[in-house]
């Protein structure tokens, strides 16, 4: 007999954390590092190290840019994902 599980596989949990990133990013209207790492401690208990992974990769895909006064915000290429 299967058991019903409500684990789900790294990479769907993966997606929640960077979307949950994105969402709050969006929301702030931008962030500084600190503060996004701040914010996935808080909603997701990741290091720091992680969070810093997370939006180092987002920024060689394009989904953030960084602004001339330090903060990140969502590319306008992807703000249509996040509507």
């Amino acid at each position: 007999m299967k058991r019903e599980t409500r684990v789900t596989d790294g990479a769907t949990l993966r997606k929640s954390r960077l979307m949950g990133m994105f969402r709050y990013i969006a929301d702030a209207e931008g962030g500084t590092t600190r503060a996004i790492q701040s914010f996935m401690l808080m909603n997701y208990g990741l290091k720091f190290k992680t969070t810093s992974d997370y939006i180092h990769e987002a920024n060689l895909s394009g989904s953030l840019v960084l602004t001339q006064n330090g903060e990140w915000i969502i590319s306008k290429e992807f703000k249509k994902y996040l509507e």
